[in-house]
């Protein structure tokens, strides 16, 4: 399995109730039951779940049989002690003002643990979307997910993504007394630090790892999932 796993929670769902529908019973749900546990009216709605958790890898089907799921080799394990999930809960411009910070968990990635340094506890931890080329010396380019601790507790010379009034930003920081500085890393550009008030600004959390944008191959690319697309 993939470490980088993009999963919306519609397919969380399902994969998760695969799972413990085949634990408890030794065999899989048919797409059936699966609409009938997943409170779905159209069988429709079950297989494009389905369709998209084998594109991912995840699970593969049997077309000839009635039970014809199955989660592949490894997966579980991987899901239960390896991998956890994040939240993408905002997009972030490196050196555009204009992208605002959502407080929606509308999307989510799965990822290796190793990813978040070591930390117990995963509940504050968050995935936000790079947008912009200012930090790109810090290995950070537009597109990219930058997996972030949700904490104020920063020192001078990390990399946060701060809040400014209803806008975030990815930047490295330090502090001069009550000033905030909020600074670019891409030396061939035309960048300039933020100057802020420590009072007008506030820091959303503390950068712990980069995943890179070109990780992202076109099928399991994070799928934007609106209140219109919550049955697929």
């Amino acid at each position: 399995m993939t470490k980088l796993v993009a999963l919306t929670p519609a397919q969380k769902e399902t994969l998760t109730l695969i799972q413990t529908h085949t634990e408890k019973f030794g065999k899989a749900p048919t797409i059936t039951e699966l609409a009938t546990k997943l409170k779905l009216r159209s069988l429709r709605s079950v297989t494009q779940r389905l369709e998209s958790l084998e594109k991912k890898g995840l699970i593969s089907r049997n077309r000839f049989q009635h039970r014809s799921i199955s989660i592949l080799d490894g997966v579980s394990s991987q899901m239960s002690s390896d991998l956890i999930q994040v939240p993408v809960i905002a997009s972030a411009g490196c050196d555009a003002m204009d992208v605002y910070a959502e407080q929606r968990f509308g999307e989510y990635i799965v990822v290796d643990k190793s990813l978040i340094g070591g930390r117990r506890n995963s509940t504050n931890i968050a995935a936000i979307r790079a947008v912009g080329d200012s930090m790109q010396d810090a290995g950070i380019h537009s597109g990219d997910y930058v997996i972030v601790e949700v904490t104020d507790q920063v020192e001078n010379g990390d990399r946060v993504v701060a809040i400014l009034g209803n806008m975030a930003v990815i930047k490295r920081f330090s502090r001069v007394d009550e000033v905030v500085y909020l600074n670019p890393e891409n030396k061939y550009g035309t960048y300039h630090p933020i100057v802020v008030r420590e009072e007008d600004s506030r820091v959303f959390g503390k950068v712990l790892s980069i995943i890179p944008g070109t990780e992202w191959v076109d099928d399991i690319k994070i799928e934007y999932y609106t209140e219109l697309e919550a049955e697929r």
